[in-house]
């Protein structure tokens, strides 16, 4: 059963450590964290403060570039917090404007799932809006020829609101890769302007209830909500974590 959590990249702006943050999630509806960094906190801190509220690690963003330049002490960090999942939260437009460039994107990845996978860690690519332009005509975008190009070691954490701000059906891409996906991002959008990428849940033109039923469909473990836009961060911590809930309780 799909559980609620929330990207803690939504909160940055709430000025506060990390394990107040923590504390501030634990008041709500959301049963898990993703993570962004650790702040000025150390992996133990955060270890303890996740037992005390209960909160369990969903998964971290990491970005490529810490990745290459800093991986061992990244890992240790949060095989210390007790998070298991690594998430590559963006990989660039390059990688994804041609056939060739998406194999390389592709080959990249692949073996970065692996060196994870030797030390415990489970991969995962999360999408933006650009991989959704197409590389080989109609009958295929970029996104598309990335899953073709991997395979299992590498799970598919899908943003909804961005693939919907690529102009595609989120839904349809949930129901087709059901297989590879197992974190959902539950992100609202308005196309059209990057000032709203992110917009607050059922402010925008995403079906938010289709993308809950397809992502329970795919068996996803956790559905995340993130606004990395909002101006209220303690507002839409409340009021998603809300709306969240409803979703996952409605049949």
């Amino acid at each position: 059963m799909a559980r609620p959590a929330i990207q803690l990249y939504t909160l940055r702006a709430l000025q506060m450590p990390l394990s107040e943050t923590l504390r501030r999630v634990a008041d709500t509806d959301y049963e898990g964290v993703e993570f962004a960094g650790l702040g000025e906190e150390t992996p133990e801190s955060v270890a303890e403060t996740l037992a005390e509220t209960g909160l369990e690690a969903v998964g971290a963003h990491v970005p490529l570039e810490t990745l290459r330049t800093e991986y061992e002490a990244t890992l240790e960090a949060y095989r210390t917090v007790g998070c298991e999942h690594v998430i590559v939260p963006t990989y660039g437009e390059a990688g994804f404007e041609s056939e060739s460039a998406v194999a390389e994107t592709a080959d990249d990845l692949l073996s970065l799932a692996d060196r994870l996978a030797d030390d415990g860690f489970e991969a995962h690519y999360h999408n933006h809006a650009y991989e959704f332009a197409d590389v080989d005509g109609p009958s295929e975008t970029a996104y598309d020829a990335l899953v073709a190009r991997t395979d299992d070691r590498l799970r598919l954490e899908f943003d909804v609101g961005l693939a919907q701000h690529g102009g595609v059906d989120p839904t349809t891409y949930l129901d087709r890769y059901a297989d590879r996906i197992s974190l959902v991002h539950l992100t609202d959008t308005i196309p059209g302007d990057d000032d709203t990428l992110h917009v607050e849940l059922d402010d925008g033109v995403v079906d938010l209830p289709a993308c809950v039923r397809a992502a329970r469909n795919a068996d996803a473990e956790w559905v995340i909500h993130e606004n990395g836009l909002t101006t209220d961060p303690a507002a839409t911590l409340e009021t998603s974590s809300d709306r969240v809930r409803d979703l996952l309780d409605t049949r």
